[in-house]
């Protein structure tokens, strides 16, 4: 290249030898600072808007330049390519658009541009009609499978490439029996994990999701090692938005929400104030947690319905037969007792490991019966009149409004269904459905709500536990009312989700919380846990807290450039003097960069990258369409400062070739076993078998998904004889790249307006030539 500055022409041959040997001039010579600079372009002269553009959209996640279908929306066509793209960068993705947007539209495009035969959808069996019947309107071939069938290791066959699991949160624990069945099963196939909800109790629950068809160290190009490294601390990066996307609800034409609270009235407060008093008189047990499990239950059950009070107060007068039973027999009170009484309750309040083994005496105090039979029997003697939560909610729905009212218990919701019967409401719960007192299919219910009706009797509300909180279109309603509120901000936005989504009718959807009574706030502490919780996701960059971590990115590309976007450089007019420097991280022979990278520099050196300065900076930028001249002599200066943010992602991106996670037991023993064997294909000369334990050794070394860790730790286990057997199948891994480029994306000079060149020139004017380069490669 020294000699031939461009790339030769096929046509072109060179002489076997020099006619005349060439010879370096000293003269010819030119000393430059720092080597980096020789491969800096910094383009021609443009304007601040132009160039400005040009940073933005180079800090977009990567898009797959395909044609899109022309039954997706604009929001969703970006979707559309940038999961398509990560799908081919990584082997999956994770989409958190919100509830309502058409991730189901997304998903099913991104397999008929990646799939040439059926699909497999992996979803909740409540939803498997609305995706055949989306797919079969799209002439999308799919084999949907419930996560229920999962559970019992019941895959789908017969199906190859991508596979979407909607409703992804549902695996978030590793220790499921469907996780389990899922994680294996995955390997070697890409994955589109679908949930505007990845994040329920704890940052961990988007790891486990990402690891099932994402690699530990998918991101390490980035400067992120691990994964589970870097997510278990709480931590997160702005890479994350490579694997990890999520579209501004602005853009998605769903309804606004309109927020309301009923509070509780001091007759209700001073009546629950007294029933927990008298909850307080139960001995429960000698062992705290087992007390708190069963004063919880209890309290959570008195929040929601004088109905749900009396059946848990049955339940758990007969967990006090059982174990009084068991006392006088001489035999063990087992835990399954509690978890029956627990119910649905157990996966927000109970830490099981924390209690006794089953076995062992759980200490239920069988003195407690007497008490429990005269609370039911005050309980059941109380009036529905006196139920002033029920009275709020009947003058609530008095105004004949499409709402949809959601409870924790399916004894509320009998109870409200006979209560309100004279208001048509229709009900439906896991088990059973209806309107008013006749019990119908619960497709023919739901169906009611699914789209507007005039129809004389149709029902005007609908009373549900969250069995409809996921994935149902029922956008006839124009309220949501959360009667129980639950115990994650998941669910809140589920439930909302039924109503607030593309395709309403309504320009708003009124979303009415009852409240707790303090009391028994001060209990159960819901509202300050759904406070806590909905932190959460921000750490992840999701949610409206989460713009500063990765999505003000997309969201500042999709500004509208009042000029054609173009690399260059630019000066503009500002109270503050500094330098906007955009430039990529390019691997050889990689389709897209490693990273994108603009920073802020300061006339001493110092430079940020900090989201609210570059996001500021170039919509400033963006204002000005002039295009000035600069000075050579100040471009270099600012080009030699910017070496040094430049080093420092280039030492980051390249040291994470070397920076690996602490390898886990499992890994260290085959590791262990591949350098025995390959010792002994070296003594044998077997240059094959030697190639084939490299590539197994780089899989086994690197990072893996869930299912790959898992066939580590078969192989770690297995015999030498089925060893071989289950090397052969082992997934393939590309090498990491060992050279990056650097390329500008555009260079920003922010000057005092009194000291630029009062006129406009074109991009031929500039004098402008770098310190000094081996290429004239534009």
């Amino acid at each position: 290249q020294d000699i031939w500055p461009f790339p030769a022409p096929r046509s072109v041959r060179f002489a076997k030898s020099w006619p005349t040997a060439p010879t370096i001039v000293a003269e010819s010579l030119v000393g430059v600072p720092d080597v980096l600079l020789t491969a800096l372009r910094p383009g021609t002269p443009a304007s601040g808007a132009a160039v400005a553009g040009f940073l933005a959209r180079s800090l977009r996640p990567p898009e797959q330049p395909v044609a899109a279908p022309s039954w997706l929306l604009p929001a969703q066509v970006r979707s559309f390519r940038r999961v398509l793209a990560a799908l081919g960068r990584f082997g999956g993705a994770l989409l958190a658009d919100p509830v309502g947007s058409g991730k189901t539209y997304v998903a099913l495009a991104a397999a008929a541009a990646s799939n040439r035969g059926s699909t497999a959808c992996l979803v909740p069996a409540a939803l498997i009609p609305q995706w055949q019947a989306t797919a079969d309107r799209l002439a999308i071939p799919i084999t949907p499978c419930s996560h229920e069938q999962i559970s019992r290791g019941r895959l789908p066959a017969g199906t190859r490439g991508l596979v979407l699991i909607d409703e992804s949160h549902h695996f978030r624990n590793p220790d499921t029996r469907r996780y389990q069945h899922l994680a294996p099963w995955l390997v070697g196939r890409p994955a589109l994990l679908l949930s505007a909800t990845p994040v329920v109790n704890r940052i961990g629950d988007l790891l486990h999701q990402l690891l099932l068809t994402i690699r530990d160290d998918a991101l390490a190009g980035n400067g992120v090692p691990s994964l589970a490294g870097m997510l278990a601390e709480g931590r997160s990066h702005p890479s994350l938005g490579q694997v990890l996307f999520e579209q501004d609800t602005e853009a998605l034409f769903r309804p606004t929400r309109v927020y309301t609270g009923s509070m509780a009235t001091s007759e209700e407060n001073s009546a629950i104030a007294r029933s927990i008093n008298q909850l307080s008189q139960l001995r429960l047990s000698r062992a705290e947690p087992v007390a708190g499990l069963i004063r919880g239950v209890l309290c959570r059950a008195l929040a929601s319905s004088p109905a749900a009070y009396i059946h848990s107060l049955r339940r758990y007068q007969l967990l006090l037969l059982h174990a009084r039973d068991a006392q006088a027999t001489g035999r063990t009170f087992h835990r399954a007792a509690l978890r029956r009484f627990v119910g649905q309750m157990e996966d927000q309040l109970v830490f099981w490991e924390l209690f006794a083994c089953a076995g062992r005496d759980t200490d239920i105090d069988p003195a407690d019966l007497n008490t429990v039979c005269r609370l039911l029997a005050e309980a059941i003697g109380m009036r529905p009149e006196d139920d002033g939560k029920l009275h709020r909610l009947r003058c609530l729905l008095g105004d004949n409004i499409p709402t949809l009212v959601f409870t924790a218990s399916r004894d509320t919701v009998d109870y409200l269904r006979k209560q309100l019967s004279d208001l048509g409401v229709a009900w439906c719960t896991g088990e059973r459905a209806g309107i008013g007192n006749a019990s119908m299919p619960r497709r023919v219910v739901l169906g009611w709500f699914s789209q507007p009706t005039d129809m004389p009797g149709a029902p005007r509300h609908l009373i549900v536990t969250d069995v409809a909180a996921e994935g149902l279109d029922l956008p006839r309603a124009a309220r949501v009312v959360h009667y129980d509120l639950p115990w994650t901000p998941m669910r809140l936005e589920q439930r909302e989700g039924r109503s607030i989504r593309y395709g309403s009718a309504h320009k708003a959807i009124e979303t009415v919380q009852f409240h707790l009574p303090p009391a028994l706030e001060r209990r159960l502490g819901i509202e300050a846990t759904l406070i806590r919780k909905e932190a959460l996701p921000a750490s992840a960059g999701l949610g409206s807290g989460g713009r500063r971590l990765w999505r003000w990115r997309s969201e500042l590309a999709e500004l509208s450039p009042a000029v054609e976007p173009q690399e260059g450089v630019a000066i503009v007019g500002s109270e503050t003097s500094g330098l906007l420097a955009g430039f990529l991280l390019w691997a050889r022979g990689q389709q897209y960069p490693s990273s994108a990278t603009v920073v802020w520099l300061e006339e001493d050196g110092s430079w940020t990258e900090a989201p609210e300065i570059i996001e500021s900076r170039i919509k400033e930028a963006a204002a000005d369409c002039r295009v000035l001249p600069y000075s050579v002599q100040q471009l270099n200066h600012w080009l030699s400062l910017l070496v040094k943010p430049i080093r420092s992602r280039l030492a980051s991106a390249r040291s994470t070739r070397w920076i690996t996670a602490e390898p886990s037991p499992c890994v260290r023993r085959v590791v262990s076993r591949l350098q025995g064997l390959m010792q002994d294909a070296a003594r044998q000369r077997d240059l094959h078998r030697l190639a084939e334990l490299e590539r197994s050794m780089a899989f086994v070394a690197g990072g893996h998904t869930a299912g790959e860790a898992a066939l580590v730790e078969r192989l770690a286990l297995a015999p030498v004889s089925e060893l071989r057997l289950l090397l052969a199948g082992l997934p393939s891994r590309q090498h990491a790249p060992h050279q990056l480029e650097v390329r500008l994306t555009g260079l920003v000079l922010f000057q005092p307006p009194h000291s630029i060149a009062a006129r406009v020139v074109s991009p031929a004017c500039s004098d402008y030539k770098p310190h000094c380069s081996t290429s004239t490669e534009p």
